[in-house]
Parts: structure tokens; sequence; C-alpha cells
């Protein structure tokens, strides 16, 4: 699904009328979902300078194939992450009142940025468990600290390199957005703790109880919680 924005270049100021989009549909449109992951979707070159930019606006990702929805919404000097969240809970409250009995509800996640939402789709294609590789996530962010703060570092997983015997996440730096150091994670120590998620979901599901299971948020909430 697509609309007519009229949007003004960063760089030169120019006003132009361009088509973008805020649904992709993976199954009917999956053109537009390799542009998303090649970081193509919604990008502009400015009919002037031709400065090349994108254009971040609510996103709504469907894969039926999945059952999977994600939200992307990004955050903005109008818009902080708290608020995000509670809207998105409450209008996720509307939407399983009103489906069906006989309907099962399909997975819904929320995320932050683009890259969080690339991510996201190759850990649900790989098959992978979200949460516990935010639990993994949160287990190497606490054992070095130092190292990958999470208030200068986010940790993504990179599916396509990791192999049957080690996850590869890859640190990425906050403010420049750059990729830096790879970090591995033994695939065993992974599948011990999906066997635990199986076994007892309950205490994953309340270290991430909603649709924006973040290790790096959550962190960044308890150190935010303590400073005060």
């Amino acid at each position: 699904m697509s609309k007519i924005f009229n949007i003004k270049c960063p760089s030169c100021g120019t006003q132009q009328d361009v088509e973008l989009y805020e649904a992709v549909n993976a199954g009917a449109e999956p053109e537009l979902k390799q542009a998303l992951l090649e970081n193509r979707l919604n990008r502009i070159d400015c009919a002037d300078c031709e400065a090349s930019f994108r254009i971040d606006l609510p996103l709504l990702y469907s894969d039926l194939q999945h059952n999977i929805l994600i939200h992307w919404i990004p955050e903005t000097a109008d818009l902080a992450k708290e608020q995000i969240i509670e809207e998105f809970d409450q209008s996720l409250e509307q939407i399983n009142t009103m489906l069906p009995a006989d309907i099962a509800a399909p997975n819904v996640r929320l995320v932050l940025t683009r890259v969080e939402l690339v991510e996201l789709i190759y850990i649900i294609e790989a098959g992978l468990n979200h949460r516990v590789v935010e639990y993994v996530k949160y287990s190497i962010h606490t054992r070095n600290m130092e190292k990958v703060d999470p208030k200068k570092f986010c940790l993504l997983l990179n599916v396509q390199d990791s192999t049957a015997d080690e996850l590869f996440f890859v640190m990425q730096n906050v403010e420049t957005q750059e990729l830096g150091s790879e970090l591995r994670y033994g695939r065993p120590a992974y599948e011990s703790m999906v066997g635990l998620y199986d076994e007892n979901p309950e205490e994953f599901l309340e270290m991430f109880p909603g649709p924006c299971v973040s290790a790096r948020n959550l962190l960044l909430e308890d150190s935010s919680s303590t400073e005060t």
C-alpha cells in the first residue's frame, strides 16, 4: 500500500511529490520485500540536486506464511519510545477483541528502527526464537558491559553468516550506525535456551512481555531506573 507525499529534500530544500509505501505484504509483493531488505524502500533521489535519502514513516510488514505482523514505528522528536509502545498496546488490545474466536491471532511485533525490522525478518524466516535471541543478547551485554555498553552499541544477529555451530552477532554503534566487531555465541548454548523456553516460556515472557522485544531497551530501562 502506497500514498503520494509531498516531501522536502534535506540537502537543498526542493519539494516534490513522491510515492511512499506504508505496508509491505511479503507474499504478494516480493519485490517490495527485497527493496526493504536492501534499504531501497522509500528511498528518494532529489529531482534538483540528485541527493539520495530515505523517508522513514510507519510501516506494516505482513508475512502470512510465517503468521507474523511487524509494525515499524520510527521514533521522532514528537513521539518518544514510551508513547509509541503505550499507543501500540492499546491498538493491539482493540485488534484482539475484534478477531473472531475461531481465528488465531497473528504474532505481532513492534520495532523502532529499520535495522531491527530487517533483523527480525531474517530471524523469523530462519526459524529462530526471537525472545531467546534477545535473551542471548541480554546475556552478552551484561557479561561484557564495558565492551558492549548498550548506551553505545546495539547487538544485531547476522543470520546469513551464522553457522550450524555458532551464531554471529555484530556490534552497531548507536551514534554513527556503523557496524563493528563481531561476537560469536555457540549454537548448542542457544539450543539449550530454546529447550528451557519450551519447558517454561513464562520466564522469557515476563522478561520481554510486550510486542517490542529488545534486550537493549530492557537494559536501558534498568539503567534509567537505577540512576533515578
